[in-house]
């Protein structure tokens, strides 16, 4: 790993507690870093200017930031907050009383605004109220100045080259606090959608077979009949029930119950797909939907289905279970309701058990 990737990597590791966050950790250690460079550059043209006492004050500011980006990796975020929020306040105000409005400190206390909003964990209230003190903090040193002459005098052109690096500064401390606040809040707003997204695919899952319950067959069945009355056709419901599933269990126990529902499951998923939808209806009784045909292709697949189930063997503990299933197959029509449909299906099923089993009625 190259300097930079160490380096990446330093800046953006996470606190050991559990308690304080890492967005947090890395705002301020960021904000401090650039507070630095901010200090180091005024350092070095101070000293350069021969104005010793300037250089002093640069220092000492230095050496509070280094303190804060320290404190970052302390566990103690929320302290190290505050710390910053009131050293920041100081200087400025040391700032402006030293050079004057002209030094454009005061224009600090904007970035430390969005900071205070970012970082802190108190209430909006609270927030607001910290929000009104530096607004009442620079409106006392906008007064101040004009009534008071500054300690020590800036030429215009290092007035001219401070304003210029404030602004730097400032315009990149905001950047970056705003960006690493909206990327962690992005990062999590995805986070909670895929989370949403997959409680939702859970919601709509029978737990044993994998296949859509009865719930999101209702809501493809109500989305699938409005698209049918936008385009003028219909589609097919057949409803299909295990033959004497209740002696499979009495013989070989739930358990090898449950291994044929899902072998059930699969076969019926993978010959539907491209040719419509199917989901465990209830018990043993599964629902598929047939989009693009009509009832008599419908029941021809319907006898493909049935004979290839008929034809499988499941194995259970060694012993091979065989099976059969009934289906009830009725069509859609916009000129009656779902409901009609689905019962129609279902009688037809039942017509189907009463007649012998192991057959397609329609």
């Amino acid at each position: 790993m190259n300097i930079w990737g160490k380096l990446k990597d330093f800046i953006f590791q996470d606190v050991d507690n559990e308690n304080e966050t890492k967005r947090a950790a890395v705002i301020i250690r960021l904000f401090s870093l650039i507070m630095c460079f901010y200090f180091i550059i005024q350092m070095i043209v101070y000293c350069l200017c021969a104005e010793w006492f300037s250089a002093v004050v640069s220092i000492l500011c230095l050496c509070g930031y280094v303190t804060a980006f320290y404190n970052s990796y302390r566990n103690r975020t929320q302290f190290t907050v505050i710390y910053t929020i009131v050293s920041t306040i100081l200087w400025v105000v040391l700032y402006v009383y030293l050079f004057g409005w002209d030094c454009g400190a005061q224009h600090f206390l904007f970035a430390l605004l969005v900071f205070l909003v970012v970082v802190s964990h108190v209430s909006s209230v609270g927030k607001i109220s910290m929000a009104a003190l530096l607004c009442a903090i620079r409106l006392g040193l906008f007064w101040y100045t004009r009534v008071h002459e500054p300690f020590l005098t800036l030429s215009e052109r290092f007035g001219i080259l401070l304003q210029v690096i404030n602004t730097v500064i400032i315009f990149s401390l905001i950047t970056v606090i705003v960006v690493m606040f909206s990327k962690d809040s992005l990062s999590m707003e995805k986070k909670l959608v895929e989370y949403n997204e997959k409680l939702k695919e859970v919601s709509l899952r029978d737990p044993l077979t994998k296949l859509y319950n009865r719930r999101a067959m209702l809501e493809y069945l109500e989305h699938l009949t409005k698209e049918s009355e936008k385009a003028g056709k219909g589609f097919d419901i057949a409803i299909g029930d295990i033959d004497f599933f209740k002696n499979i269990n009495d013989t070989y126990g739930h358990t090898a119950g449950d291994v044929v529902l899902e072998k059930i499951a699969e076969l019926l998923s993978g010959y539907m797909k491209n040719k419509g939808n199917v989901c465990r209806w209830g018990g043993e009784e599964f629902l598929l939907v047939f989009n693009g045909i009509n009832g008599e292709e419908a029941t021809a697949e319907l006898e493909n289905i049935r004979n290839l189930i008929a034809n499988t063997e499941i194995l259970y503990n060694n012993q091979a279970i065989r099976i059969t299933m009934t289906f009830g197959l009725d069509e859609y029509s916009s000129h009656h309701p779902i409901d009609e449909t689905l019962k129609s299906a279902d009688n037809k099923l039942y017509i189907g058990k009463n007649t012998g089993r192991n057959r397609v009625v329609f």
